[in-house]
């Protein structure tokens, strides 16, 4: 198996680590090339959610919940401050389906 740093095996949840295992080296590169390129970064969702309210559920793919956040403004505030605290799971979240929706990708291609 590739080497995966641990900031990136700990994106990937272990059924899909599992599975990588049993692939070749090739299509396991091409795995993590593909992972990488749709991975959300952490950092870039704190910054989203400071400067640009509501935005952070645009990056990782909540576009309803982002109409609601509007709608609701924000929950009155409330919510802004509650998804300080969510933001990191929301990303981790959003990286776990992408490295599974990569791994299914790649299965059928192959």
């Amino acid at each position: 198996m590739i080497e995966l740093t641990e900031s990136i095996s700990r994106q990937i949840p272990e059924a899909v680590l599992r599975r990588l295992d049993s692939l070749d080296p090739l299509t396991q590169e091409a795995f993590l090339t593909e992972f990488k390129k749709k991975k959300k970064s952490g950092f870039v969702a704190f910054l989203l959610w400071w400067l640009f309210p509501a935005w952070h559920y645009f990056y990782v793919g909540k576009v309803w919940v982002n109409l609601l956040f509007w709608i609701t403004f924000g929950g009155l505030g409330i919510w802004w401050v509650i998804d300080l605290f969510r933001l990191s799971g929301m990303v981790r979240e959003y990286n776990k389906t992408v490295a599974i929706g990569v791994l299914k990708d790649i299965e059928f291609l192959n």
